[in-house]
């Protein structure tokens, strides 16, 4: 009776170290076992209260462990998140600032520009049907304060015409201007990017539509087509010469016009937006000392 007794004790006893062993996951049976092989039974209950405190104490220092690391990773992530919002918000302020407001005072056209570097100099990139003739008296204004009167550099423009195919081929919309005033100098410049991006690709497109400074919205690509990129987004009139951006900022287009689609006369169209796409900028600017 009395062995039965001890043997049943001794059995609890090591499930309850096996059930502590297994709780721990990384220490080993064979340890505990070792410990206890040897040992009288009266000496069995002390030494087993002693490694389960021990086990015990070894799991609650790794759960604060792994508490102080979850910790630092929410905040690591915390404020990576912080810092992608800041710049982000940071970014969309220079594009902001990149924006200009153009105004042909003799034709009584209002649209955008962009602050460009180009070979160290200083010009307003924007689109061709800004200007009539070379005649035409253009502004740059900011905050309805006219700051600077234009000198034109280059223009290529021609009316928007269809092909035999359907395709504008012809169709050019770019112009290259410069202030008058010499002492004037933006504080940021856009950056032209290295590729054109592929469709689907989202952007920024920033520009005055009906003459509201700044407007800055988000589209994305939908096809290039010759010499232009198509893209949806909400742009609209005032916006003709503003820069369509990738999402970290360099410029890949500039706006150009609306292009309805219409499958029946009786249908509503879908507007898309064209944009004179990257290679034609680059090939435009080509020439320029």
């Amino acid at each position: 009776m009395t062995k039965k007794i001890k043997k049943n004790k001794l059995t609890k006893i090591i499930a309850v170290v096996v059930a502590s062993s297994l709780v721990a996951g990384y220490i080993g049976l064979t340890e505990i076992r070792f410990k206890i092989l040897g040992q009288s039974i009266s000496q069995i209950s002390t030494s087993t209260v002693e490694i389960v405190n021990g086990l015990i104490q070894k799991i609650l220092n790794q759960n604060e462990l792994i508490q102080e690391l979850n910790k630092e990773v929410d905040n690591k992530i915390e404020k990576r998140l912080e810092k992608q919002k800041y710049d982000k918000v940071k970014l969309e302020q220079i594009l902001k600032q990149v924006n200009v407001q153009i105004i042909n005072t003799t034709i009584g056209a209002s649209g955008s520009g962009v602050s460009i570097k180009y070979k160290g100099q200083y010009y307003i990139l924007t689109a061709g049907h800004m200007l009539g003739n070379k005649e035409d008296k253009i502004y740059l204004f900011e905050n309805d304060r006219l700051i600077s009167e234009m000198e034109v550099i280059k223009h290529s423009f021609t009316t928007l015409e269809e092909d035999e195919n359907g395709d504008f081929t012809k169709e050019k919309d770019l112009l290259l201007l410069k202030p008058k005033n010499k002492f004037l100098q933006p504080k940021f410049y856009a950056e032209l990017a290295d590729i054109e991006p592929l469709t689907a690709t989202e952007i920024y497109i920033v520009g005055n539509p009906m003459s509201i400074e700044d407007v800055l919205c988000e589209g994305r690509i939908i096809m290039y087509q010759n010499n232009f990129m198509y893209y949806i987004n909400h742009t609209y009139f005032g916006n003709s010469g503003g820069g369509v951006y990738t999402l970290d900022g360099k410029l890949i287009g500039i706006v150009s016009h609306i292009y309805p689609l219409q499958p029946r006369w009786d249908f509503p169209p879908y507007l898309i937006y064209g944009a004179v796409r990257l290679s034609k900028i680059l090939e435009f600017l080509g020439d320029i000392n």
